[in-house]
């Protein structure tokens, strides 16, 4: 069934089809907008529309090696995960607690707004929700190189999407992505504030 149906394709078809399934592979999501910092604006992404359009034969090809594929028409996230958990990634603990702030802000500003897909914010608000939450000392930060590396952790696994000023920067904005919600669990989340309750903050960066 798949063979047929790929013979179908034009050759760029067959590229983007390979494209897709790398991007896929690399980042563990798609996204149905992503932010495109030279339009300024938000836009609909080819890579997804072409992965709705022919998610049955991606599903099936991944299918071959342990990979699931879902999508989430309401929020916009095509996502892979592999039957056999060996895609999963450990994240350090400034990212977790990085991505716990994140999921924060994104699920504070849809209850406020009561429906949206991606929430605009900048590292001063995340920043600021770290040490409201207890995640993070107010006279002991963490470094903007160290914070920058989670940041460019977080594009590259489409989290994220960059609108202003490097990621080292106090002043650098950006999109909370809807796959925020895929990336952390509720038991990651009291995983973390366990470890903080037991050790602090200090001994747990």
């Amino acid at each position: 069934m798949f063979f047929e149906e790929y013979e179908k394709f034009t050759n760029a078809d067959k590229e983007e089809f390979a494209h897709v399934v790398n991007t896929l592979m690399l980042k563990s999501f798609i996204l149905r907008e992503t932010y495109d910092r030279h339009l300024k604006m938000m836009k609909s992404n080819r890579d997804y529309s072409f992965c709705e359009r022919n998610i049955d034969l991606i599903r099936e090809y991944l299918g071959y090696s342990g990979w699931l594929i879902e999508k989430d028409s309401r929020l916009g996230v095509i996502s892979i995960n592999n039957e056999y958990q060996e895609n999963h990634i450990r994240l350090d603990f400034l990212t977790s607690i990085m991505v716990y702030g994140l999921r924060y802000l994104y699920e504070c500003a849809r209850e406020e707004e009561q429906m949206t897909t991606e929430v605009f914010t900048n590292a001063t608000e995340l920043l600021k929700v770290l040490v409201e939450k207890g995640l993070v000392r107010l006279d002991k930060k963490p470094s903007a190189v160290s914070m920058a590396s989670c940041y460019r952790f977080l594009e590259n696994h489409n989290i994220i999407n960059r609108v202003a000023g490097e990621f080292r920067d106090r002043t650098f904005t950006f999109y909370i992505l809807p796959s925020i919600l895929y990336v952390i669990d509720m038991d990651k989340i009291n995983a973390i504030f366990d470890e903080i309750a037991q050790y602090g903050v200090d001994e747990a960066f």
